[in-house]
């Protein structure tokens, strides 16, 4: 970065991270042409320019000027693998500050309906939530990505599913590492970047945020008003054992959390995924299926049932397909809306779970 004469770095504005009307504002302020904010952003998220230089149509004075003062947060890619089955594929990233990250993306082919490809978002290179199951949570805190280095990982899953014959991403989802709703402000500013019509143009109904449970925050996204899928991870129906599993559930209760998807659900008219992964001798006995299914009924509800991707620093597995499938029966027996996800990528170590830094 250029030095002032004082010493002091001079600051690079990030113009990933910036809507079509911010460039503009910034691109008039600085003498240029507001139009030119436009095509700087097209070049970013339709075109997915990683350099000044890419963008052909600016004129040699203002390329130059935003390499002498802008930014743009445009991951490294370091290692690319992809599963045996040719459905998934992980990228290793470099950030900007040598920081590492993982994100994936999985292919879903349908006979009678339009191919998806869904992007796997990471929000942070580590988390603070600790859950004693996950391969992130071995790195510990990390820090929040930018926006423009989550919209990266799109547009490098885009590239991905293009070279596998998909035409686009079709479907987000905020579930690689770290928790979305801790870095918040960003995680709006990314959706909207994405959603925008201008860029990728995704909608906001393909577009999901996962979280481990954080009542306060879940009442701020409802209030943007945004019909984004919502998926909470409850993994228990029982206070104690929930703790055990997901550290932050000590000051997020189940009672506070179902009123928060409650309002959620009035608020957005979108209904609320429960995720519960199913961990053998853990919580997948006959015992913990009711509980659940009382815990969820009468709720307008998705129950997706994860059997557990093994990490080996944790010592968590999946059971039997046997006891899966018993867990699963008797939560239908509740007028449960249940679907048993499907494992993806096991064999590249990119399923839920299992995505980690490689510092």
């Amino acid at each position: 970065m250029p030095v002032c004469k004082k010493g002091m770095v001079k600051m690079k504005t990030d113009l990933s991270s910036l809507l079509p009307e911010e460039l503009r504002i910034w691109s008039q302020s600085r003498g240029f042409a507001a139009y030119r904010g436009d095509q700087i952003f097209h070049w970013l998220h339709q075109r997915g320019a990683a350099d000044f230089s890419e963008m052909t149509n600016l004129p040699r004075d203002l390329r130059q000027f935003l390499d002498e003062n802008a930014v743009l947060h445009y991951p490294k890619v370091l290692k690319r693998q992809e599963s045996a089955a040719k459905d998934t594929v992980k990228l290793l990233l470099e950030l900007d500050d040598g920081r590492q990250v993982e994100m994936a993306l999985m292919l879903y082919t349908r006979q009678q309906s339009k191919n998806r490809a869904t992007c796997c978002i990471s929000s942070q290179t580590g988390c603070a939530i600790g859950c004693a199951f996950c391969a992130t949570a071995l790195a510990g805190p990390g820090r929040n990505l930018l926006p423009g280095e989550m919209t990266a990982q799109v547009l490098l899953a885009g590239q991905e599913a293009r070279k596998l014959g998909f035409e686009q991403i079709t479907n987000l989802v905020y579930m690689g590492m770290g928790e979305p709703l801790l870095n918040l402000a960003a995680l709006r500013q990314s959706i909207a970047i994405l959603n925008h019509p201008q860029g990728l143009n995704i909608g906001m109904r393909r577009i999901t945020i996962s979280t481990c449970g954080l009542a306060p925050q879940i009442y701020k996204i409802a209030d943007w008003g945004w019909p984004l899928g919502l998926a909470l991870s409850l993994h228990a129906a029982n206070e104690g054992l929930r703790r055990s599993l997901i550290p932050a559930a000590k000051t997020n209760s189940l009672r506070s959390l179902l009123a928060a998807c409650s309002y959620y659900r009035e608020k957005t008219g979108q209904r609320v995924t429960y995720e519960y992964a199913l961990f053998a001798g853990i919580n997948d006995d006959i015992g913990a299926a009711h509980a659940l299914g009382r815990l969820l009924a009468g709720r307008d509800a998705l129950l997706n049932i994860i059997p557990a991707n093994s990490v080996k620093e944790t010592g968590f597995f999946a059971p039997k397909g046997e006891i899966i499938k018993v867990f699963s029966e008797i939560l239908s027996n509740y007028n449960l809306e249940v679907q048993v996800r499907e494992p993806r990528g096991l064999d590249i170590d990119a399923a839920c779970g299992q995505l980690r830094s490689r510092d």
